[in-house]
């Protein structure tokens, strides 16, 4: 998993078909909330490399699993690649960007376990 909070994180990307929608949130990011290189207070976005980083819900700073209703939206936004939106509270929200298979199997797995 990357955490990106400025743009040079960007750069621990490998796949670079991702990376010009990740530099357009970071900008967005930062310009709505008028920060000059750093966004930790408001948020931050976790780059997933893997499916097992989806399950590392505490490395996202949550106390429980991902599950379809923690999200505030989850969409596809191409090269295979789909984007959830958290919001914590009204100042802080995180994005999660990983392999829209991840999102499949991560999220109905996780609704098995909350509903078993």
């Amino acid at each position: 998993m990357i955490i990106i909070t400025k743009y040079d994180d960007i750069a621990k990307i490998k796949n670079k078909a991702i990376i010009p929608y990740i530099e357009c949130l970071v900008s967005d990011i930062l310009k709505t909330y008028s920060l000059n290189c750093s966004f930790e207070t408001v948020g931050g976005i976790f780059f997933l490399e893997s499916e097992k980083d989806f399950n590392n819900y505490k490395g996202f700073g949550l106390s429980s699993p991902l599950c379809e209703d923690r999200f505030e939206w989850i969409e596809e936004i191409g090269n295979g690649y789909s984007d959830g939106c958290i919001v914590i509270n009204n100042d802080f929200a995180i994005n999660i960007i990983g392999k829209t298979e991840f999102f499949n199997k991560g999220v109905s797995e996780n609704e098995y376990d909350k509903h078993s």
